[in-house]
């Protein structure tokens, strides 16, 4: 502990006396001798876990977490030590940083069940549901199956869309332990993502009964909402603001978010508009900010290399495969992106993909791919060189395994949906390694779309829906980057307007199928009988037969967007839209 210099006799005493004083909750006692023993032995595993478990009691967290940190710089191989940081991760929020010690853990122990679990919670939080699912089958064959255990795997196949199978798994858990409160109300929500409503209903009743203070009120006003009882949800809402200074920044933001979409459509429009922003500022101080300079520079570079005399000299790609081929839905959040993917996936050639992180990815790894010491865009170059000549085709061929494992493809599917939003930054790329992949890049009034970014929780584009001003800087800039795209280099592109396809829908289908190279079909109009699940915030507005409610919204906020007017008017005019 302090090299070759001896301890004192008297810390094995002082460490029994600490662990006793914890176990009497006298966390006076034992933090007074943690520090005695940490002054003289300040690198004492024992007295630092101690410390650890004083400082999970008493808070804050992040010290707990700093602790356990320098634990493991300690003694690297300890299993309980690099289990314990990721749990703690985990329920900080810190999902990567939970996601790489669990993934240490499974190194350390590769038949423990607990190192599975939290790499499968990680890694199902960190929207990777798929690649958890291995690890939750991993935990069942090596473990006792338990009521949680079983609970979060449904909840695992919920987040995949597979919803029959997570009912299957709730029924089991409940079977193993029916007073947890956690797997009724994950079966509540799995109910209503399948559109039993009244059965969700039945099923968070039941929560509520087994702990009335849990946090439920957001989810049960959101199921009284859709249900149209718009004046319960609101007076749940109401009647659960007290305890907003007990829970976290972002949950309490997501509360006063769901409070102005039920203002909105009770047409308070002032109140709705207030309640946005009251929920997006404490989002804010959770620490979720737009990384404005990050973007910037990133847009700046991105312009800078994709231009037409430089990728000139870039090989094409050699000829695609035969195996199913990406349509790119691109557009921002809030734009209609996720009801083009249930029109075209009504369509039996094609499966639905839902948010992929596949482009994403490749973009990330093309400095690894191609051996450059330049980031991407830059390292792009090295495909100028002799050795790097099929570079493309292994970053085309890198994004359809990534593809393949996130994308239920059945007999018959030839085609696949990608619509990660804001997708579009990534054109350039695309382009690249898809020269004949369907761009279907979906358009809404920029006013309307930042107005709808500001009523939801989402972390796309550098957390840009952080504020309004925000949204409008990235929508702006997002949208004359795709200007640039389209003039520096050939695109299979269509743009589709979502007030078109709302006000028109059968022709706009029609041309839709036939940019991406399909035969007309007419479940493609009846989307809203499409069961699939879509993983987005959108998913209850697509079950519902097409309304127009949702066209021109700004108008009711006109006041509350003058300040963002400036930043969005070029692309208003430009993309044929009038304020």
């Amino acid at each position: 502990m302090l090299g070759n210099t001896a301890l004192p006799s008297w810390i094995p005493d002082h460490i029994g006396r600490a662990v006793d004083a914890l176990d009497r909750c006298d966390t006076d006692t034992a933090h007074r001798l943690c520090v005695e023993i940490l002054e003289a032995a300040p690198n004492h595993v024992d007295a630092l876990k101690v410390l650890v478990c004083l400082l999970q009691a008493t808070g804050p967290m992040t010290a707990a977490i700093a602790v356990l940190q320098r634990i493991q710089r300690l003694t690297p191989d300890d299993l309980a030590v690099t289990q314990e940081l990721s749990g703690l991760l985990l329920r900080a929020g810190r999902l990567r940083e939970a996601e790489v010690q669990a993934r240490n853990a499974v190194r350390l122990s590769p038949d423990d069940p607990m190192s599975h679990t939290l790499l499968a919670m990680s890694l199902t939080d960190n929207h990777q549901p798929q690649a958890g699912e291995f690890h939750y089958r991993r935990v069942l064959e090596l473990a006792r199956p338990d009521a949680i255990t079983i609970a979060n795997f449904a909840w695992n196949l919920k987040l995949q869309g597979r919803l029959a199978e997570a009912r299957r798994l709730y029924e089991r858990a409940v079977a193993l332990d029916p007073a947890v409160l956690l797997t009724w109300l994950g079966w509540a929500q799995t109910e209503e993502a399948g559109r039993d409503l009244p059965r969700a209903s039945r099923f968070l009743a039941r929560a509520r009964c087994l702990d009335p203070s849990h946090d439920t009120h957001i989810f049960q006003a959101a199921l009284l909402a859709r249900q149209g009882a718009l004046d319960d949800a609101l007076a749940v809402l109401e009647g659960a603001s007290g305890q907003s200074a007990d829970v976290a920044g972002d949950v309490a933001g997501n509360g006063w978010l769901e409070r102005g979409r039920i203002l909105d459509r009770m047409g308070r429009h002032d109140e709705a508009f207030e309640a946005f922003t009251t929920g997006k500022a404490m989002i804010r101080e959770s620490g979720r900010r737009y990384a404005d300079q990050e973007a910037a520079d990133l847009f700046a570079r991105l312009a800078n290399f994709f231009i037409a005399d430089r990728l000139k000299l870039l090989p094409p790609p050699a000829a695609t495969l035969t195996s199913p081929q990406p349509i790119f839905v691109t557009g921002a959040p809030r734009s209609g992106t996720t009801l083009v993917e249930q029109i075209l996936s009504a369509h039996p050639a094609v499966a639905a993909g839902d948010e992929l992180p596949a482009m994403a990815a490749v973009a990330a790894g093309v400095t690894q791919t191609l051996g450059s010491p330049l980031a991407y865009p830059e390292a792009l170059s090295e495909l100028w060189m002799g050795d790097q000549r099929d570079g493309l085709e292994r970053m085309r061929d890198d994004y359809l395994r990534r593809a393949r494992r996130l994308v239920p493809l059945s007999p018959g599917k030839s085609l696949f949906t990608d619509k990660m939003p804001f997708n579009e930054l990534h054109l350039g790329l695309i382009a690249l390694t898809f020269p004949s992949a369907p761009v279907v890049h979906v358009l809404r009034h920029p006013l309307d779309v930042v107005l709808s970014m500001m009523s939801h929780d989402l972390t796309h584009g550098f957390n840009c829906a952080s504020s309004l001003e925000s949204a409008a800087r990235h929508c702006g800039r997002m949208l004359d980057l795709v200007a640039h795209y389209r003039r520096e280099m050939p695109l299979r592109y269509l743009p589709l307007r979502y007030e078109d396809l709302v006000q028109d829908l059968e022709p706009n289908v029609r041309r839709l199928l036939g940019f991406v190279g399909l035969g007309f079909d007419r479940r493609c109009l009846r989307f809203d009988e499409n069961r699939r699940y879509a993983r987005t915030a959108s998913y209850a507005q697509v079950t519902e037969k097409l309304y127009s409610r949702s066209l021109y919204r700004y108008r009711n906020y006109m006041r509350h967007l003058k300040p963002v007017i400036p930043l969005l008017e070029p692309a208003i005019h430009s993309l044929g839209y009038e304020i």
